[in-house]
């Protein structure tokens, strides 16, 4: 028994050893110098301004597209950078969807792709009176620029074409061929983009570098790490909707049966609710989490951190706690819409609900179907795939590819000691269709915390305008 306890104390302080020094030896690396950036282009405010002003909300009902807006935000497009207008020939997909070449000196080498898209989703009515600013003013006020779509995502198409004209107008030539390709309708179908991949594909076209939307940077996400963090997105979660439908006897309000359709739906829901799927920490995650690891000033998180081979199931346990980091270890189930009923005194035959599932890589559409199945576990209950819209999981890119390094080298161009680190999408963006023609599709933008995504006061700082550009214009030059 005390060879049971030697050997078990030894075994505990060669642990404890190993804890100790991988996080102690768990440094950051030097700090950056001073990042000095390039003023803004002469008159890119008043440019942004206009094109938020420009309502180019895009409907769930293709025959309610406002033809004569996304017209309007054309000619703007031509009047605004003539020089990009008349020297990168534009090809038209689909009426509205916008790819540009630049030629560049060296053809040999797979073209780079900067893209966007400028379709935005719609204000709420209601919410109008909630919002500080004229949802489509495009107003300047507190180092601000407001409006529906100044994130989301006409910052990074404004900042990507500030940036071509202001180098078209110094006369530069890319090495790299580079496409500027922009999308009109990612917030409903995502079809123009879908339409694009498919022209490259027919011209047998591929590419080596694909920047879209997608990681920002954060000082609020993890108040232990007190530098900038930039989630760099190297995948996606997939997306499928399933739809619930309970059916029973309905009648009079008056005589209720012991069950109705709602009281059905609404325990299973409930029972979602209560079981979730299971966590998972992936591959992009758990390079975030080394990532930021090293400037962590907590000692006890920096320690589970440093040693997740030892801590990962309390690091899980540990993010499963907040939505947002719960969101990057699990499939998410949610219910988003709830139909049922025609008038107070009588008792609906159906009642309808629709789930929302983002995915995590190495599961599946069929996985959730299969769990929520398992789950609701009643034959009252029907369960359908919802057909608008749904996709897989998208493969990701490598955090040691030469595609993430070139964009980190840009965003430690643009930002001052910042902590860059690979993160999964959660949301869902055009460029995972351009995982078809390319390997390095990454998702950033360097917007720092910010505010009113599909909301209330989407408004962006000037002072991340300025690094859009900046960040963009490192990208063209091959920097």
């Amino acid at each position: 028994m005390k060879k049971i306890f030697t050997v078990l104390g030894l075994a505990f302080l060669i642990i404890t050893i190993i804890v100790v020094v991988k996080t102690v030896s768990n440094k950051p690396i030097s700090n950056q110098k001073e990042v000095v950036l390039a003023a803004l282009p002469q008159n890119a405010i008043e440019h942004m301004s206009a094109a938020i002003q420009l309502r180019t909300e895009t409907p769930n009902d293709d025959y309610q597209f406002d033809t004569l807006t996304f017209m309007k935000y054309r000619k703007f497009l031509e009047n605004t950078y003539p020089l990009i207008h008349k020297n990168l020939p534009r090809t038209i997909i689909d009426s509205f969807n916008y790819i540009y070449e630049w030629k560049g000196t060296d053809t040999s080498i797979l073209p780079m792709v900067l893209m966007a898209h400028y379709d935005v989703v719609p204000v709420e009515a209601s919410a109008i009176k909630l919002w500080h600013a004229k949802p489509y003013g495009g107003e300047v006020k507190e180092n601000y620029i407001w409006g529906r779509g100044v994130l989301d995502d006409k910052s990074s198409m404004i900042s990507i074409l500030e940036a071509t004209e202001a180098q078209l107008a110094k006369g530069f030539q890319p090495k790299q061929t580079i496409l500027l390709c922009f999308g009109a309708d990612e917030e409903s179908s995502g079809k123009g983009a879908t339409a694009m991949v498919k022209y490259f594909k027919s011209i047998h076209k591929r590419f080596d570098l694909v920047v879209d939307e997608g990681g920002e940077i954060s000082t609020e996400d993890n108040k232990s790490v007190k530098a900038p963090i930039a989630s760099i997105g190297v995948g996606e979660k997939g997306y499928v909707t399933l739809v619930l439908t309970a059916q029973k006897a309905g009648g009079h309000s008056s005589i209720p049966a012991s069950k109705t359709a709602i009281d059905m739906l609404s325990n299973a829901i409930a029972k979602l609710s209560q079981n979730p799927m299971p966590t998972q920490l992936t591959t992009p995650i758990e390079a975030y989490l080394k990532s930021i690891s090293a400037y962590n000033e907590n000692f006890w998180e920096k320690m589970a951190l440093s040693n997740l081979w030892l801590f990962k199931s309390n690091v899980v346990n540990k993010m499963a706690e907040q939505p947002t980091s719960n969101a990057l270890i699990r499939t998410t189930l949610v219910p988003t819409v709830f139909n049922s009923g025609v008038r107070d005194n009588v008792i609906p035959t159906f009642a309808t609900a629709y789930i929302n599932s983002r995915i995590l890589p190495g599961q599946s559409t069929k996985d959730v179907f299969d769990y929520v199945q398992k789950i609701v576990n009643d034959t009252n209950i029907k369960i359908t795939y919802y057909k608008n819209y749904m996709t897989e999981p998208s493969p990701t890119t490598d955090v040691n590819s030469k595609y993430y390094k070139r964009v980190e080298k840009a965003v430690r161009a643009v930002v001052k000691d910042v902590v860059v680190a690979p993160m999964l999408m959660v949301g869902a963006t055009d460029s995972r269709n351009y995982r078809e023609v390319s390997e390095g599709v990454v998702n950033f933008s360097p917007l720092t915390d910010a505010k009113g995504y599909h909301g209330i006061d989407e408004r962006m700082q000037i002072a991340d305008f300025q690094k859009c550009i900046n960040f963009y214009t490192f990208l063209i030059k091959g920097e």
